[in-house]
C-alpha cells in the first residue's frame, strides 16, 4: 500500500482541475475543459484511496476537483443532456459520497441532472440504453460501466422502491445478445438494427473482441454487484451479476499471456500481426 500511495501522490501533486496529468488525450489535443469519464475514473480512484486511508488530503483533492467542474446550480461543465452520451454519467458516481459528507446542494442537483439523462436515454426495441444519440440502436460494453453503477447507487440511496429490474435488464440483454457461445467472450458492440457498418448481418454484433471493453464490462459487473450487496433485498440479482462475471473470467483467463499476465488488445487473436499486449 505504501508504494501505491507514493505513486498515487505523485500523480496528484502534478495535477490540477485545469491540467490533470492522467488525461493526456485532452492535454495533447488542447481540448476545452469538460466533465469527463476519464477524469471520473481517476477521481473514483482518489475516492477509493480516501475510503481506505481516511487521509483527508484525498477528500480535499476530490472536492476541489469536482467543485471546479460543477457550478452552484449543479451543472457539470460542458454537459449536454441532449447528446445522451453514456460517458457523461461516469464521473457522477463520485457525487453521492461527496454530497453525504459535505451536504453541498450542488452535488445533489448534479446527481438529479445526470439521472434525468439516464431516465430519458433512448432505448433499443429490446430495452437497452443507446450508447450515444449519434449511435442509434447501438449498445457498447463500456456503456454499462459508465451508467449502471451510478443508476444502482441512485435507486438504492434515493428511491423507496428501487427499480433494480431495469438495471438488471441492461446486463441480461448484453449476456443474451453480445456473448459468443463458442469462446464465452463478449463482443464490444451490438446494433439492434444491424445497420452499423460493423454489425454482423445475423447477430448485429461487431466482428471482434476488444480487451479494453471487456475490462469495462467486468468492472460494471463488479461495481454494480458490490453496491447491490449493501442491501439484503436483492441477493438474487447480486448472484446473477456474479455469475456473469465468473463466466467472463472463465473465458478470459485461458488466453492470458503467461509471461506478462496481460491480455492482447484484440483479445483472442494472439498471433495477429500488429496485435499487442
Amino acid at each position: 500500500m505504501e508504494k501505491i500511495a507514493v505513486f498515487f501522490d505523485q500523480l496528484l501533486d502534478k495535477s490540477s482541475p485545469r491540467s490533470p496529468i492522467w488525461n493526456q488525450e485532452a492535454l495533447m489535443e488542447d481540448k476545452e475543459l469538460s466533465w469527463s469519464y476519464i477524469d471520473g475514473c481517476m477521481i473514483l480512484a482518489v475516492q477509493k484511496m480516501y475510503n481506505v486511508t481516511k487521509d483527508v488530503k484525498y477528500l480535499t483533492f476530490m472536492e476541489t476537483f469536482i467543485d471546479f467542474y460543477i457550478d452552484e446550480e449543479g451543472n457539470p461543465l460542458g454537459f449536454e443532456e441532449s447528446t445522451y452520451n453514456s460517458d457523461a454519467i461516469n464521473e457522477g458516481k463520485i457525487l453521492f459520497q461527496l454530497y453525504e459528507i459535505t451536504q453541498k446542494e450542488k452535488y445533489r442537483k448534479a446527481i438529479e441532472k445526470l439521472y434525468r439523462q439516464v431516465r430519458l436515454q433512448p432505448r433499443t426495441s429490446e430495452g437497452s440504453l443507446w450508447h450515444k444519440l449519434i449511435y442509434p440502436q447501438q449498445v457498447w460494453l463500456d456503456g454499462l460501466y459508465m451508467v449502471q453503477p451510478f443508476s444502482v447507487m441512485y435507486e438504492l440511496l434515493y428511491q423507496k422502491q428501487p427499480a433494480i429490474d431495469e438495471i438488471m435488464l441492461q446486463f441480461e440483454i448484453v449476456a443474451t445478445k453480445m456473448r459468443d457461445a463458442a469462446t464465452g467472450l463478449f463482443y464490444h458492440g451490438y446494433d439492434c438494427s444491424k445497420l452499423a457498418f460493423w454489425a454482423d448481418d445475423k447477430t448485429g454484433c461487431s466482428n471482434h473482441f476488444w480487451t479494453r471493453s471487456l475490462g469495462w464490462f467486468a468492472m460494471a459487473l463488479v461495481d454494480t454487484a458490490a453496491f447491490i450487496k449493501q442491501s439484503d433485498r436483492f441477493k438474487k440479482e447480486q448472484e446473477q451479476l456474479q455469475m456473469y462475471l465468473l463466466s467472463l473470467l472463465d473465458a478470459l483467463l485461458p488466453i492470458q499471456d503467461s509471461t506478462s499476465h496481460l491480455f492482447f488488445q484484440v483479445t483472442d487473436e494472439i498471433n495477429r500481426p500488429g496485435n499487442y499486449l
